[in-house]
């Protein structure tokens, strides 16, 4: 730790760096209105919701400048004497961190009046400062959308892809590339906040000013409202269930005001906002074709009696292979997927003086509800998983100003700096919603009572030197002559499949029931089995979906910004310190009986064979008939699991006693068991008792195969570690009893970064030049050598080993190079070497394919030692921190008032996620692991950024801005196959994905004109990259292919893409300008029916995203690899269109009190429909036939042979075509809730 701080500080003292709180500045003159002389020492004050937030007073040439400002709408108030007061209502300070420039102009007059001159500030169609792309939405404008999200905001600004309402990647970026912050703090877990809690919404797509790091796309930031003078409130209800059957509800707040007021009473030293909101759904996946499933009375039936007979006088097949469509009901919502959510944030702000600020800010988000599962919308829907989620974070900046004199003739003006602390942490948890943490009842059914019987014969055996010919000789304790089945109400649906067994073969037992082996064979279930699927694709009725996991990660964050300018330059550095810890646990609770069971599992492991080496005679009429034998104790077999239970039951540990593990009776709490004797017994076990801890962490591992366990963080019940263990704990470490805890810590990786950054202006460019240096440590050990799990030989020491003191070497081969040879053990000759991931034959030619080395023997380094079977902690070695230096440069180029040139050039980098834990337990079960494993090696990811934009004004309201635009993304994270590694072949992951994106925007800006105001962009992008995910190499590993490196269209390459936003209204009062109905005979006003009613229409869509067409039919049921068919991503899926919409008015309620209180209160109430046109927009296609409702396989020859052999092939055929029109193929069907705002 204090190493990490040391190298901190030093980024600091090297290049002054870091902080997050992208505030802006206001800067202009202050002139005279007539004569356009600047004015000197005029007060400017800047005021938000009533509340004073920063001030300056203008030097001698009139000039003035106010920093930091955070994103939002400000009042600008200008007072000096002689002049009217000045008041500009809702100047808008953007999140880019950019200069908003305005020039106050005051009206002298003679005489000394209160008059205050009020204008309404315009956003400048042109915006000299423009050094960044992207848009800012304001809190007015978001209110009026049809949605009112963030994610919602940024897939209306051009370049960010969507296809079904959700905020997808950023200008060809993979998603995950772009990082969202919500009041400076920086978002892990849920991103969602109360929409009434959103002040301005900020989507920078390029031009990432060097204070933000860590990403490789784009940048939401989101700002909330802040306190204001005077108390407000507001409440807001909406619903859709009388409307579109979906059956969401909405119910929002807000209360904003001063906790402590000033002397004058009309500012407001500590004040607080809070907002919440709490969502009821009946679904969380809402479909536009629906579900199959089973009707009301046809579930029961097939619940109630789950299997039918073979017809073979053995066995039975479950009822759900033999239903029809006829059986089946078409539903337009999937059932059991309601959820519910609690959504509230905060903040409060400490004034205690002019120039000194500490706001206090948190949220906190909790969700819960039922998982949706296609597979088990047909029969299993109330099966579905339960899941719980949290995220809280909380947050502390103090800032202080330090305004200069205007007077002074400094250079050095304006200075600020602003500490911020802040702490998020997202905890998860799913399971089961009846079993939930209790692991033991996932897979339990019932008791089973096995009754036994010794059995013999005939035989001779020498006791005692004598010998006995022609007596009965025991051979086995354990014939099986009855299995007894009492089923219980834990998973009561699944017990019917064995009760339904047995009551087919009732009065049956030989061969059916007389032991386990029995059940097994007729298809019955046991304790820890689970109901064979329908035809692999829909899930059989009490199927347990899930496990049970949670997860609890923690972020820490410190972050110092600060700001001084020096002359014309304006300097801004910071620093930046952040720690994760990410912890989960996960089980596979279900098969904890099949671990367990007896005979076959951990209980009585070690009693499998018998003690014949002291038998024991039995006479009969004095006479010797019978020999038997006892149990035999083998104490070295004797499973943990097993020690742990007898102690449970009050048995002892080295005893004789066999245990029928599913004999387990949890209503009564009994087990039962057999003695030395064979007698059976029952004795007690509370359910309390019946916990994971009876097992040891290596009998849950399980050697690596079928594991029932996964951990970091963690202990392996499920308790959060106090200390974080070392790495090499898991290799070694035992508890008192000399067993291993398999200890594994929590991934706690280290992020630092640092900015200066400078902003000036040079005859009429103005330049944001700055560097950043992020440093990220993983903060793990990794493997010394990703190809090699034990540690080798290289040409620098393979002396060392017999034979090899005069080998010679080519020229051409390193020190470090590792040395190959015919076989690991006695080796007599050097075949080859490898240097990193390059690989090079005897005579040191460069080669492929490491294969090459093999020689009969298998690919063989020359091992340090020979013998060595296990991994150890001499394998690994400490994560080298990677450091990334990114350059960012971006100008503009203001070529008149009605005109400009921008450009930038970014360098942008990003941690590795998700694939990187080193996880031990990887390494020690390596030779049974099949799937991927992690690489905790991973270096960060880069993005080299270019763009060019000109924006042009068309009219006094309108503007039309054209950008171009060019990433080169390098060092993504893709699948990588080790071919060569020892001691076998595996597949991983590794930094060398590469793409690139260009394109061109063209976007169109009109301001409210009269009633409409319109957003819209038009974009032309090329993305390509060799992967568009870290799995996309998947397949070609799967079909033995090398890794190969050609760039392909990404899914969302979207070739013509639009987004439109019209917002159109009829104002009020002086500003209403729609129709009137006169009233002339009654003497009244005339009637302004469409007095603040208006709509806002969004519109998203474009042409079709890529798709891999095969020529073989790509099957669910019979997986096998795509023969593509033309090129990778070269077919195309068909346009998109979404209409979204807004209809709303205002009502407003005229003020019972006076000037000082609240000026007014309003209602409004408003219509939201979502997919406006209930367009089916195609999302997915299957690769052999293009469409989305078929994938070929029921009409394929090929297949018909196969469907014929099913158990039903027409219900087979049916149940098929109906899980293919997978409604998740198309995008979601219209909603359309009705809401109502009250405000005061």
């Amino acid at each position: 730790m204090l190493k990490n701080l040391l190298l901190t500080f030093g980024l600091i003292f090297a290049t002054s760096f870091m902080a997050f709180a992208q505030e802006g500045a206001l800067q202009g003159t202050v002139l005279d209105k007539e004569t356009n002389e600047p004015i000197p020492f005029a007060n400017i004050v800047l005021e938000i919701k009533g509340t004073q937030v920063g001030g300056a007073t203008s030097d001698f040439d009139g000039k003035y400048q106010i920093k930091p400002l955070t994103p939002g709408k400000y009042n600008l108030k200008a007072t000096f004497v002689g002049y009217k007061t000045l008041l500009i209502e809702g100047i808008i300070i953007g999140g880019l961190g950019q200069i908003r420039f305005y020039d106050v102009k005051l009206t002298s007059t003679s005489e000394v009046l209160d008059e205050v001159e009020v204008i309404s500030y315009k956003v400048p169609l042109i915006d000299k400062d423009q050094t960044a792309s992207g848009a800012t939405v304001t809190a007015e404008e978001i209110s009026k959308m049809p949605n009112r999200n963030a994610n919602a905001v940024a897939t209306t600004v051009g370049g960010v892809f969507s296809e079904d309402g959700e905020r997808g990647s950023v200008r060809g970026a993979r998603t995950g590339a772009t990082a969202t912050f919500i009041d400076g703090v920086r978002v892990i877990g849920n991103s969602s906040i109360p929409q009434s809690a959103i002040e301005q919404v900020d989507v920078i797509l390029g031009g990432v000013p060097a204070r933000y790091g860590d990403l490789t796309s784009g940048i939401i930031n989101v700002t909330t409202k802040g306190p204001a003078r005077e108390f407000g409130a507001g409440i807001e209800l909406e619903t859709s269930e009388f409307l579109d059957g979906y059956g969401h509800n909405r119910v929002g707040f807000n209360l904003m005001g001063p906790l402590i007021k000033g002397k004058n009473k009309n500012t407001s030293l500590l004040g607080f906002f809070i907002a919440g909101d709490i969502n009821v759904n009946a679904t969380s996946n809402p479909t536009s074709t629906g579900f199959y499933s089973l009707t009301d009375e046809n579930l029961q039936i097939l619940q109630d009696n789950p299997v039918r007979p073979t017809g073979t006088g053995s066995g039975t097949f479950t009822n759900g292979q033999f239903l029809r469509n006829s059986d089946l009901n078409h539903i337009k919502v999937a059932q059991n997927t309601g959820n519910e959510s609690y959504n509230f944030i905060g903040n409060i702000n400490i004034r205690t003086t002019e120039t000194i600020n500490l706001t206090v800010g948190g949220s906190y988000y909790y969700s819960n509800g039922n998982a949706y599962s296609y597979s088990a919308t047909l029969a299993n829907w109330d099966k579905n998983a339960l899941y719980k989620s949290e995220t809280y974070r909380g947050y502390v900046r103090f800032t202080q100003r330090f305004p200069s004199d205007p007077e002074s003739t400094s250079a050095f003006k304006n200075f600020y700096y602003s500490l911020q602390f802040d702490y998020s942490k997202v905890k998860s948890e799913r399971g089961d919603p009846n079993h939930w943490d209790d692991l033991w009842k996932y897979g339990y059914l019932g008791k089973f009572s096995t009754y036994k019987t010794p059995t013999y014969e005939l035989g001779s055996d020498t006791v005692n030197g004598q010998l006995y010919e022609d007596v009965w000789l025991l051979n086995s304790w354990d014939f099986d002559t009855l299995v007894e089945w009492s089923p219980r109400d834990i998973n009561p649906l699944v017990a019917n499949y064995t009760s339904d067994y047995y009551d087919i073969y009732a009065g049956q037992p030989v061969g059916n029931y007389q032991n386990i082996d029995d059940l097994l064979l007729g298809n019955a279930l046991l304790n820890g089995s689970s109901p064979q699927s329908i035809y692999s694709l829909y899930q059989s009725p009490g199927t347990n979906q899930t496990g049970y996991s949670k997860s609890n990660n923690d972020q820490y964050n410190m972050r110092m910004d600060a700001s001084l300018d020096i002359g014309n330059h304006a300097i801004k550095l910071g620093f930046q310190y952040e720690q994760r810890t990410i912890r989960s646990i996960g089980y596979a609770p279900t098969g904890l009986w099949t671990l367990a069971r007896d005979g076959k599992g951990l209980t009585n492991f070690h009693l499998r064979e018998l003690d014949k080496a002291n038998p024991e005679l039995i006479k009969y009429n004095d006479h010797v008939d019978t020999i038997i034998y006892r149990r035999k104790y083998d104490a070295n077999a004797q499973r943990e699991f097993d020690k742990n239970l007898r102690e449970a039951l009050g048995l002892p540990v080295d005893g004789l006693d066999y245990i029928v593990m599913d004999s387990y009776d949890f209503d009564a709490g009994t087990i039962e068991y057999y003695d030395s004797d064979g007698q059976i017994h029952t004795t007690n076990l509370d359910p309390d008792d019946l916990d994971i801890g009876l097992f040891s962490p290596d009998e849950l591992w399980n050697q690596g195969t079928n594991s029932a366990i996964s951990y970091s963080g963690y202990d392996y019940e499920g308790n959060i570690l106090s200390s974080q263990p070392a790495y090499e704990d898991f290799f070694n470490k035992k508890d008192d009893e000399g067993v291993f805890t398999r200890d594994i810590g929590a991934y706690e990786p280290i992020y630092m970064a640092g900015y200066i950054q400078d902003q000036f202006a040079f005859k009429d460019l103005i330049f944001n030049i700055g560097v950043r240096v992020d440093r990220f440590d993983a903060n793990q050990k990794v493997l010394e050598d990703p190809f090699l799990l034990y540690p080798a030989h290289t040409v620098s020491n393979i002396d060392q080993v017999s034979g090899f003191q005069n080998v010679s070497h080519p020229g051409n081969m390193g020190d470090d190079y590792v040395v190959y040879v015919d076989k690991v053990n006695d080796p007599t000759k050097v075949v080859g070497y490898r240097n990193e991931y390059t690989w090079f034959n005897a005579d040191g030619i460069e080669i492929l394919d490491p294969s090459i080395l093999d020689v009969g023997n298998g690919i063989s380094p020359a091992l340090l030692d020979q013998d060595q079977d296990r991994v150890t902690i001499s394998s690994f070695k400490d994560y080298d921190p990677q450091i990334s230096v990114m350059p960012r440069i971006s100008f503009s180029f203001p070529i008149s008032d009605e005109a400009l040139f921008f450009a930038h050039y970014d360098v942008l980098t990003q941690r590795p996620n998700g694939v990187n834990f080193s996880d031990p337990s990887e390494y020690y079960f390596f030779m049974n692991r099949s799937d991927y494993l992690n690489n905790p090696s991973l270096e960060p990811t880069k993005t080299i950024d270019y763009e060019l934009g000109y924006t042009q004004k068309v009219s006094n309201t309108s503007s039309v801005t054209f950008t171009t635009f060019y990433r080169e993304m390098r060092n993504m994270i893709q699948a990588y196959r080790f071919n060569g590694a020892y001691p076998k072949d595996y597949t991983s992951y590794s930094n060398l994905d590469f793409g690139t994106v260009k394109g061109i925007t063209a976007e169109y800006d009109l301001r409210r004109t009269e009633n409409v105001r319109v957003r819209a962009s038009y974009t032309l992008q090329f993305a390509d990259a060799t992967g568009s995910s870290t799995t996309t190499a998947a397949a070609l590993i799967a079909a033995g292919l090398p890794n190969l490196r050609s760039t392909f269209p990404m899914p969302w390459d979207r070739r013509h893409a639009f987004n439109i936003v019209i917002d159109y209204r009829w104002g009020r009062g002086k500003n209403y300008n729609g129709p009137r109905i006169n009233r002339n005979k009654s003497g009244k006003a005339p009637l302004e029916p469409l007095s603040d009613f208006g709509f806002s229409l969004t519109i998203n869509g474009g042409s079709g995203t890529p798709y891999s067409a095969s020529r073989n039919v790509q099957s669910p049921l019979s997986p096998q690899a795509n023969l593509l068919k033309g090129t990778y991503g070269g077919s195309r899926k068909p346009w998109q269109f979404r209409l979204d919409l807004r209809v709303d008015k205002d009502f407003y309620f005229k003020s019972k009190k006076g000037a000082g209180g609240i000026s007014s209160a309003y209602l409004n109430v408003y219509l939201q429909v979502l997919n406006v046109l209930d367009t089916r927009n195609i999302i997915n296609v299957y690769s052999y036939t293009g469409n989305a409702n078929d994938d070929g396989y029921l009409t394929a020859p090929e297949w018909q042979r196969e469907i014929n052999n099913q158990i039903d092939p027409t219900s087979f055929r049916q149940m098929y075509g109906n899980f293919v029109e997978n409604p998740n193929n198309y995008s979601t069907p219209r909603q359309i809730r009705l809401g109502l705002i009250f405000n005061f």
